[in-house]
């Protein structure tokens, strides 16, 4: 159930009024995609409301942020069941018998989650706002409000994810909160030089060694093709995306949550040309696709892979699909590709670099939070070595 909830709060000595609402089409799109100048594709209204759409299960808060009658920021949640499961994988350490039973134990059990953001999109803060550091300040008491729509199922645990490391003294608010903190797998960047009219230019600027290795994968996985899928077949190739997206979230440790296989025609619909869907075929037989957002003409977005892993490792199938995604970020002159979390080590050999982030983790339940951090220490995001593939 949800009750619409309006009210006036004083935050940080100032006078706001907040509106919460449970579906974004209470909002108009001009209003929502006017609160900042450019507002990045994946926080648009257009973006979020194709998430809303094909996620029945997920419940949504969005929050208008006024003052002195103006909107000077919005803030948007997701509610969700989230496994344990995916902490327990985390945690690498060796451990005795009775602590691997409660560690099984504990993987058997789930929770409500009120995560901050849009948990299908890597980096996503859940914040659109000029001034995000103000903003952040007010995030505890926001997140307070919003658990006080939900009438049923409520949210037992609250997850503030995607932090710079750089606001640190803007998220001193979340201790004070008891939020406890801890790392999370970076996020990962490729700056394309301007220099780079080719893919040639760029093996051009990577060392001997890696210029080496660059040139095997290619040869290796030349024996498979590629090709840009067009909205109807996207259709027609829908359940073989689906087991191959699936082979990919069975296989990371950590999954917040599985996006619905329409989602990939939607989006495709809504951007047209600046959505990219590249199929991977061995034989004849659809073994990987990547799906590619370049909405703007600066930034390219690796969002989402399936893949088959028994073609993976003989014909180096993951390593090609990065190549070829540097490949087309030089050829539509893009300056950054963002290829997200997961595979840092990899993703790094082809010259990516990992921004760290941070995230705040608090549970409703006194003993249980107090118990968080002791837990907290002991989750290890993968251990990896940062390449230099460059001369």
């Amino acid at each position: 159930m949800f009750a619409e909830n309006m009210q006036s709060l004083i935050l940080q000595q100032q006078q706001y009024t907040i509106k919460i609402v449970d579906r974004l089409e209470k909002i108009p799109a001009a209003q929502w995609n006017l609160i900042v100048d450019e507002i990045p594709f994946y926080q648009s209204h257009e973006f979020l409301s194709i998430i809303e759409s094909v996620q029945p299960n997920i419940d949504f808060r969005y929050v208008l942020i006024e003052q002195e009658n103006k909107i000077v920021a919005a803030v948007y949640a997701q509610i969700l069941d989230f496994s344990y499961k995916n902490l327990v994988n985390y945690n690498s350490s060796s451990s005795s018998y009775f602590k691997k039973k409660i560690k099984n134990y504990i993987a058997k059990k789930s929770t409500r989650l009120l995560n901050l953001g849009n948990v299908f999109f890597t980096g996503d803060t859940g914040i659109i706002s000029k001034e995000t550091d103000n903003i952040i300040s007010l995030l505890p008491t926001v997140l307070n409000q919003i658990t006080q729509t939900i009438e049923d199922r409520q949210p037992k645990a609250f997850l503030i994810a995607n932090i710079d490391m750089q606001l640190e003294n803007s998220s001193k608010c979340f201790s004070t909160n008891n939020y406890h903190p801890f790392i999370t797998e970076p996020d990962l960047f490729l700056n394309i030089l301007p220099q780079w009219n080719s893919f040639e230019d760029y093996m051009n600027s990577l060392s001997s060694k890696y210029k080496v290795r660059t040139r095997k994968i290619l040869k290796v996985s030349e024996v498979i093709s590629a090709k840009q899928l067009t909205l109807d077949e996207l259709q027609f190739y829908k359940n073989d995306l689906e087991k191959l997206y699936s082979n990919v979230i069975n296989h990371v440790a950590f999954n917040m949550a599985t996006i619905k296989i329409d989602f990939f025609e939607q989006v495709k619909h809504l951007y047209e040309e600046k959505c990219t869907v590249i199929a991977y075929f061995l034989h004849e037989k659809i073994v990987s696709f990547v799906c590619l957002l370049h909405v703007n003409d600066v930034n390219l977005h690796v969002h989402y892979i399936g893949m088959d892993y028994e073609v993976n490792k003989p014909y180096k199938l993951y390593n090609r699909m990065l190549l070829d995604t540097v490949d087309i970020g030089i050829k539509k002159r893009m300056q950054q590709i963002h290829f997200g979390r997961t595979a840092t080590e990899i993703k790094t050999t082809i010259g990516a670099t990992p921004k760290p982030l941070k995230a705040y983790l608090k549970m409703s339940n006194f003993f249980l939070n107090k118990l968080l951090p002791y837990f907290l220490k002991r989750i290890q995001a993968p251990i990896f070595i940062t390449r230099q593939p460059f001369k």
